[in-house]
């Protein structure tokens, strides 16, 4: 069990003790009536990751992997690829969607709307005057 997610156990362990300690007449809505409420705060945890093999370094297409996505931001998050400038012209087929490599060096490559976790198929296309180059990932909340 992570530290985190240890801690949020501890607590609610406390507070289940602390209820189940509360005198019956406070559970019947006595004259006595108090009230007890638990907050929590669940932080923005986003990942992102390929888990690709080995890369060859040819002209044509080549498979990254897979993409694989976490973020449990409620409102959603986008996935960006950012790349060195020899890969302008080449192409991202992320789930058989194309998307061109342009000389920004930066790309939106996936975008939810919402929390989620799921898995991208990512190859490379190299075209034109593109060579390989290097490309890295990461995944930002909304």
């Amino acid at each position: 069990m992570k530290s985190g997610q240890n801690r949020i156990a501890k607590i609610a362990a406390v507070a289940a003790v602390i209820v189940a300690m509360a005198p019956a007449s406070y559970a019947q809505g006595g004259a006595g009536q108090h009230r007890i409420s638990l907050e929590g705060y669940v932080p923005v945890i986003c990942r992102v990751s390929v888990d690709a093999n080995q890369i060859g370094t040819g002209a044509g297409t080549a498979s990254l992997g897979n993409l694989n996505e976490f973020c449990n931001n409620a409102h959603g998050y986008k996935v960006v690829a950012d790349y060195s400038p020899v890969l302008a012209g080449a192409s991202l087929i992320v789930d058989e969607v194309e998307i061109p490599l342009n000389s920004t060096g930066t790309v939106t490559v996936s975008r939810s709307a919402t929390a989620a976790s799921t898995h991208r198929k990512v190859e490379l296309k190299l075209a034109g005057s593109a060579q390989p180059g290097a490309l890295t990932f990461r995944i930002m909340p909304l």
